[in-house]
């Protein structure tokens, strides 16, 4: 039987949600994990996902890599993010907020340096807090929950548009302490170049793995494979094809851990025109074939860990 990979949107976390969440449109806060998987062994983020722990330990995966929050550890999930199995200490404490997809994208259209902090996100999505920032974070969170209580206030929601826009402005602020030069520190309108490498990494990741060639991509903006090819190497220091493929081995790992699909079902899912192919891609990208690498990459827990409870 073939295992569905939940998508993570606003909507469905309210489905998902028990009473004590807090949820708008565009917002969603929690404190329990459950709330966000539900038992399920994975799901696929449409939204950005922030992860706070203030007491014990939570593991859990993020694109088939493994990561551990510890106490003031900070976890960014982006949108288009496969998160595994999520297993936490008996003492966990965390506070949670996802922001909508569709949010985010109204504020990062005009900041030329959030797509440079987003790339630094993807390769390091936990960040230690400091006593300051931990204040800070703190202090917009408990803003935040505090507003979405005020049921009876008209004007509650452009509140808390303004103190989640406020929120997430100074959140990337903090990243881009890491990520952008002195000279690139001002606000700055986004230029030609960075404009068409952040629809190029929307369309990638949305994509999920089934088209592999430049030619594609270029055809999608009506840009010839080598303009594109060039662009994308100019902003990102990558080329195009080295990103295409490493989302789409991104996807198909998380298939072959995650999902009951056969080989042959996964090879189809992903375009190829016969698993002989699908099985050459594999080989080439991660050194074993597909059923070798399913067979030696089980999902494993931390026998020091607990399943979080469903009910």
């Amino acid at each position: 039987m073939e295992e569905e990979i939940r998508l993570m949107d606003i909507k469905a976390l309210q489905e998902y949600s028990r009473q004590d969440s807090c949820i708008d449109d565009y917002l969603f806060m929690t404190d329990r994990l459950e709330n966000m998987l539900a038992g399920e062994k994975s799901a696929l983020t449409k939204v950005f996902l922030m992860i706070y722990c203030t007491r014990g330990e939570v593991n859990l995966e993020l694109n088939n890599k493994s990561y551990r929050l510890q106490t003031d550890d900070l976890l960014v999930g982006l949108p288009n993010t496969f998160i595994g199995k999520i297993l936490a200490s008996p003492d966990y404490q965390v506070k949670i907020i996802c922001l909508s997809g569709r949010f985010i994208q109204r504020l990062t259209q005009t900041e030329k340096y959030t797509w440079k902090s987003f790339n630094y996100l993807h390769r390091n999505p936990i960040k230690h807090l400091g006593e300051k920032e931990k204040s800070l974070f703190r202090l917009y969170l408990n803003l935040i929950e505090n507003k979405i209580t005020q049921k009876e206030n008209p004007y509650q929601k452009e509140i808390l548009l303004y103190l989640s826009s406020a929120f997430f402005t100074e959140f990337i602020a903090a990243i881009g302490k890491d990520t952008i030069s002195p000279e690139e520190g001002t606000r700055q309108p986004v230029n030609q170049p960075d404009f068409i490498f952040k629809r190029f990494m929307e369309a990638l990741t949305s994509d999920n793995g089934r088209h592999r060639t430049l030619a594609y991509y270029a055809e999608q903006f009506n840009y010839s494979p080598k303009y594109l090819s060039r662009i994308i190497k100019q902003v990102s220091e990558k080329n195009a094809l080295t990103l295409i493929h490493e989302n789409a081995i991104e996807c198909i790992i998380h298939e072959l851990r995650y999902s009951n699909k056969s080989i042959k079902e996964i090879a189809i899912a992903f375009e190829f025109s016969n698993i002989s192919f699908f099985a050459q891609y594999v080989k080439k990208h991660l050194g074993v074939t597909p059923s070798e690498y399913r067979s030696s990459h089980p999902f494993t827990a931390d026998p020091k860990e607990q399943d979080l409870p469903t009910d």
